[in-house]
């Protein structure tokens, strides 16, 4: 690959990974707000009791229950986002495709829900074992992703679908455009580089007001 060639990739992945890291900070300083917020609510029971008022061991325990469950919601953030960043420690290895992409879907979440849509996925039971460069593999859903939410209506539902093939697994991302028409081909040579580079190939359609990319990668 020439320099000229890589500059551009190596921004693109800075900023692709820019991203991620930004919506998942925000999902946690939600999750350490709520902590803080039940915190002090366990602070004036408790001060409460210190001057003789009975304590509401009831409201108690169902502040700590929230507490807990926040914990727990906030690991699995950090458990995917640290997932998500040692997928750029190697550049080729082998990896589930199937935990990788309802990962990637989840870092996802936030983005959609911004948009005002939601996000579903269709993955197999079983995990699906592939040899490759996991993090242009995030790198290229996720960009497939980001063109369907650009062309679809608000509100609408996007789906990433992930089928295998004999030696090839495909990737397929749809939403609905509603009666607007948004040519997809005219936009997807960021995204045709990435899976290029994995050695796929990338087809997009808009019609019938479904948007629609196709990663094809090869399993090796």
């Amino acid at each position: 690959m020439s320099e000229e060639h890589e500059r551009p990739l190596r921004r693109e992945d800075l900023a692709f990974f820019g991203r991620i890291g930004a919506d998942v900070s925000h999902e946690m300083r939600n999750v350490l707000s709520i902590v803080g917020e039940h915190a002090g609510l366990l602070d004036d029971l408790l001060e409460m009791a210190t001057r003789r008022k009975p304590l509401d061991t009831e409201r108690v325990k169902k502040i700590a229950a929230s507490i807990a469950r926040q914990v727990q919601k906030g690991t699995g953030i950090l458990d995917r986002f640290n997932t998500f960043a040692h997928a750029a420690d190697e550049p080729s290895v082998s990896f589930d495709l199937t935990t990788l992409t309802g990962n990637m879907a989840a870092l996802a979440q936030r983005r959609v829900a911004l948009a005002g849509g939601r996000l579903d996925t269709n993955l197999p039971r079983e995990a699906l074992p592939i040899r490759g460069n996991p993090f242009n593999v995030q790198h290229a859903l996720f960009t497939a992703l980001t063109l369907i939410l650009e062309s679809a209506d608000a509100g609408t539902t996007i789906t990433i679908n992930l089928v295998t093939h004999a030696s090839r697994a495909e990737i397929t991302v749809t939403g609905e455009t509603g009666d607007a028409h948004d040519e997809l081909s005219g936009r997807l040579d960021p995204l045709t580089t990435l899976v290029n580079d994995l050695g796929g190939s990338v087809d997009a359609s808009s019609a019938n007001g479904t948007a629609t990319v196709t990663m094809t990668i090869p399993v090796e």
